[in-house]
């Protein structure tokens, strides 16, 4: 529970820093950015395509094989969506709720949109199982 709320957290920031133009303090070469730049779009997908790319290859002691082509990329999908969305979502954790028991990232992505579509049109979070729901809301 503690690493979900970390990570709850830090999607958090990141989406503040790009969606409030966060200025670095410090510079980075392996970026190349400097201090005094604002936090962009474009280094977040730096970052993030970085990190994915450790967890791709790290052992499977580390990150369990199957994962990689399966909950990683959903995982991914997830916290890219949540940071460049124009509008926040409340919990990063009903992304993750709503694919619970999903492997198949095409399933995510109708499902996070679904969850966005319906946080903008109706201000309302969805909360219920997905899997247990009329299947023409999904469509």
């Amino acid at each position: 529970m503690e690493d979900m709320a970390t990570g709850e957290i830090r999607l958090s920031i990141l989406w503040e820093w790009l969606h409030k133009g966060a200025v670095l303090t410090e510079g980075d070469p392996e970026t190349g950015t400097k201090a005094g730049a604002v936090f962009t779009q474009e280094l977040y997908n730096w970052l993030a395509t970085e990190e994915y790319q450790k967890l791709l290859a790290a052992a499977s002691k580390d990150i369990y094989e199957t994962s990689k082509s399966t909950t990683l990329p959903i995982a991914l999908e997830i916290a890219n969506v949540y940071v460049l969305s124009a509008v926040k979502p409340p919990w990063f954790i009903d992304l993750l709720n709503i694919n619970l028991n999903n492997l198949d990232l095409a399933k995510a992505k109708k499902r996070i949109r679904l969850y966005l579509d319906i946080l903008t049109q109706e201000n309302t979070r969805i909360t219920e199982n997905l899997d247990f729901i009329p299947v023409g809301r999904l469509a």
